[in-house]
């Protein structure tokens, strides 16, 4: 799956930034501060959002990172989500009535936390805070999952070179948005929507590699009395394309706004949308007018 880039979240968010994906996942991000040292005993304890510190070999580290959760004797410590199944190796012979699973990172030498995989406590570190309302609107973002689109062109079998052909996907809601999820959080609730902002069609060109061009919107369906809102000019024809003709896919960006219960908005500004699909491909024959004289 090809994968845009999408801009990181900003390190006080305490939130990872999302990757492309017909639903969201998490990247790579490192919120909070880094620790420092290693080797030795840890003290101090609580804390949140990477504010309150503990010490580890005489210096001071986050007592609580949002990506890798409580420090504790070096590492950082949060419950794995999903828990592996009962009997999978990561329990150490024990169940879910015993403790629970968590992921763990430590301190390297280096200075720098490196994940270390998976292991078994009976009792956690420490209690993670209540979520900030960008952390709740980001769990929102991830909840939501948009539909394969439907990709269509007129003509559609009679294409000729230099004549627009129309190009537009079905106005399904759940393909074309705008769609929203609402959560929780600790005394208020969080909205976060997609609005579809921009679709960037890409044309396989064969040798030439792939050309790709943007319609602001979705397109609408063909009219003989209309005007297209997305259209294409194809400069030859396909004869020389497998199956002879051009083939056509959509990357969708999508933009992202949030707001609290209060109707306060929430800055998502970081968190466009690029999603892209692998079933949703388009064949297009395009073929050359001949002039008899």
């Amino acid at each position: 799956m090809a994968v845009a880039a999408v801009p990181a979240a900003r390190a006080d968010d305490g939130v990872p930034a999302p990757c492309a994906d017909r639903v969201i996942c998490t990247g790579t991000h490192q919120p909070g501060s880094t620790p420092t040292g290693g080797g030795g005993g840890a003290s101090g304890g609580g804390g949140g959002g990477g504010s309150d510190t503990c010490t580890w070999n005489g210096k001071d580290v986050p007592c609580y990172v949002p990506q890798w959760g409580w420090f504790s004797a070096g590492c950082y410590y949060q419950p794995s989500n999903p828990q592996p199944l009962a009997g999978e190796a990561a329990w150490q012979g024990h169940s879910s009535k015993d403790g629970a699973v968590y992921d763990m990172a430590c301190i390297a030498n280096t200075n720098e936390i490196q994940p270390l995989g998976q292991t078994f406590l009976a009792q956690p570190p420490g209690a993670t805070p209540p979520k900030t309302p960008a952390q709740v609107a980001y769990d929102a973002l991830v909840s939501i999952e948009v539909a394969e689109p439907v990709l269509h062109a007129a003509p559609a079998g009679d294409a000729v070179v230099g004549s627009p052909v129309w190009l537009w996907i079905d106005p399904n809601p759940k393909v074309v948005g705008p769609l929203s999820s609402k959560l929780p959080g600790q005394g208020f609730e969080v909205t976060t929507t997609i609005t579809l902002a921009e679709v960037v069609w890409h044309v396989d060109d064969g040798p030439g590699g792939v050309r790709e061009f943007t319609c602001k919107d979705a397109g609408n369906p063909f009219s003989r009395s209309g005007t297209p809102t997305c259209s294409h000019v194809f400069t030859e024809s396909s004869a020389r394309m497998k199956d002879k003709a051009y083939s056509l896919s959509v990357t969708l960006k999508w933009h992202v706004t949030a707001r609290s219960s209060d109707r306060t908005a929430i800055d998502m500004a970081d968190y466009d949308w690029w999603p892209t699909y692998t079933k949703a491909v388009l064949n297009v024959p395009v073929n050359e007018v001949q002039v008899v004289n």
